[in-house]
């Protein structure tokens, strides 16, 4: 059990790393792909809830260790996100086919800048931070869309190239 925990540990951080280092040094297209967000709706599909909120709890922690704004922020904003993520999943997107997929990581993408915006505002407002949002925020909004559903159609067709995971069941009278 320990050795699950620390294994993924590092390979959370270490995407988290790919993530702050790698592709923030390319433009801003590649800049504002969130990988972390990516890879946890991608296995929302596969794992158990528990360890998603692990994950999730995991990567906003290594975010908000980098960054400058007041601790808490990435993890709130990812948890609120994957939680309602969750929800739509096993309410309202109960089959698992590319629509659901993309439905869920559009929604995730959505409900992580809604309460990032929320929650950077708030902290600007009191003076904690001075980060507050500019003209590109919005444009990083659509490219991380963009790339959210780029990402998740090439995860699609793996999985369902290699598994049956995705694959619709049909029932035969």
């Amino acid at each position: 059990m320990w050795y699950k925990i620390l294994i993924s540990t590092i390979f959370w951080a270490l995407i988290a790393n790919i993530q702050i280092t790698l592709l923030g040094g390319f433009g801003d297209y590649l800049a504002s792909l969130n990988l972390l967000l990516v890879l946890l709706v991608a296995l929302l599909f596969f794992i158990d809830f528990k360890w998603i909120v692990y994950f999730t709890i995991l990567a906003g922690a290594i975010l908000d260790i980098y960054s400058s704004l007041p601790f808490g922020i990435f993890m709130v904003s990812f948890f609120i996100a994957m939680a309602v993520s969750d929800f739509l999943l096993l309410n309202f997107l109960t089959n698992k086919s590319f629509y659901s997929l993309v439905s869920v990581g559009l929604s995730a993408v959505i409900v992580f800048n809604m309460v990032f915006l929320i929650s950077t505002v708030l902290v600007y407002l009191f003076g904690f931070s001075d980060f507050f949002i500019d003209r590109n925020y919005w444009l990083g909004l659509v490219y991380q869309v963009v790339n959210m559903v780029l990402f998740l159609s090439i995860w699609f067709f793996i999985v369902n190239l290699f598994s049956r995971q995705f694959k619709p069941n049909f029932i035969r009278s």
